[in-house]
């Protein structure tokens, strides 16, 4: 939390100063004409009532530094402004007419100063007054922007969680049509077999080893998502192909590890694969953008059965930066914006 104001050094020692000079012009006006303000200016009461207003602010910051302490936790913030309040009126009182009264019964040897000493006492009482009101408007101002951090951390939190749950998910429907193609595979070519358990491997060694890992190279991305193209292509019968530009595989962008995986099964779902319509995939970065796009050729009924994986990678890629992953759907091509980022070395 940020400090009060009226704890700050250069409030302390220069506030005082402008302020007593300001109650000192006003209480000339008061008791003398504007034509004799120039030359009662100078008088030893400017330092008065800079020494009046000095004492009276270090007096209610010690003193709202006491109720601060007592009353942290217990106290509601009503009872806190009426103590604080009262106890100002009266320190402010108390300061103010033992000061007057020494200056002038000591010092200058007035008998009579009633009317001298209630203008002071009204006017430096009022000050009391508005040395709380500074005090509260900063104490509620720190509390809108504590309140508004926390929300803050508990979307971050949130974020996270979100995060690290679509990290940590596997997705079964695959892990079902991969053992599916296995035992096809071991009945037909075993040696066919043996690869494909190999390769069924990386992937998942990949999904364990990235739990932990929020971002990783896009070349690492791409190594894993050319792995689990061969492996539906068994399925598939070679007929998706992936083609990537090769500044990609070489550079040092960095995505959200698993991205590309959640797209490459998103495309496969959504799209017809044949040996009549084989479907191509590419790839480039333009303008920090990592752009996966292919020929629409979607199913009559479509499998949406990565939209929630796509809204939390959505919600992930929202807490590294401004953008976030959008699909677009133009002249026939379906495109997968993914925002990349340069990781400082």
């Amino acid at each position: 939390m940020v400090k009060n104001i009226i704890h700050n050094p250069v409030f302390r020692i220069f506030t005082p100063i402008f302020y007593g000079v300001t109650m000192y012009i006003l209480i000339l006006l008061i008791f003398d004409s504007i034509q004799q303000l120039s030359e009662n200016f100078f008088s030893i009461e400017v330092f008065l009532c800079v020494i009046i207003t000095y004492l009276i602010f270090e007096s209610l910051r010690v003193f709202a530094l006491i109720v601060e302490k007592k009353c942290s936790v217990n106290c509601s913030v009503s009872y806190r402004i009426f103590i604080q309040g009262g106890g100002s009126v009266v320190i402010a009182l108390a300061i103010t007419t033992l000061i007057i009264s020494f200056y002038f019964s000591k010092l200058v040897g007035f008998s009579s100063y009633g009317a001298e000493l209630t203008v002071f006492d009204t006017i430096f009482v009022l000050t009391g007054i508005l040395y709380n009101m500074i005090y509260f408007s900063f104490f509620y101002l720190n509390r809108i922007n504590v309140t508004q951090l926390e929300q803050e951390d508990i979307l971050r939190k949130n974020t996270e969680i979100e995060l690290d749950t679509y990290k940590n998910k596997i997705n079964p429907d695959f892990l079902y049509d991969s053992l599916e193609s296995l035992i096809s595979l071991s009945k037909i070519n075993p040696e066919d077999a043996d690869q494909f358990i190999l390769k069924l491997s990386d992937v998942y060694r990949n999904i364990l080893s990235n739990k932990k890992s929020e971002l990783t190279l896009i070349s690492s991305e791409l190594n894993i998502s050319k792995t689990l193209i061969e492996i539906f292509n068994y399925k598939l019968n070679g007929n998706l192909q992936f083609s990537i530009d090769s500044e990609i595989e070489n550079g040092s962008h960095h995505i959200i590890s698993g991205t590309m995986v959640v797209i490459i099964e998103d495309i496969i779902n959504r799209s017809i694969i044949s040996n009549i319509e084989p479907l191509e995939i590419n790839g480039e970065i333009e303008n920090n953008v990592l752009k996966i796009h292919h020929p629409v050729q979607n199913k009559l009924v479509q499998n949406f059965s990565k939209r929630t994986e796509l809204k939390q990678l959505k919600t992930a890629y929202l807490y590294y930066g401004k953008k976030s992953i959008s699909i677009d759907d133009k002249n026939n091509i379906r495109t997968y914006n993914i925002p990349v980022f340069e990781m400082e070395r």
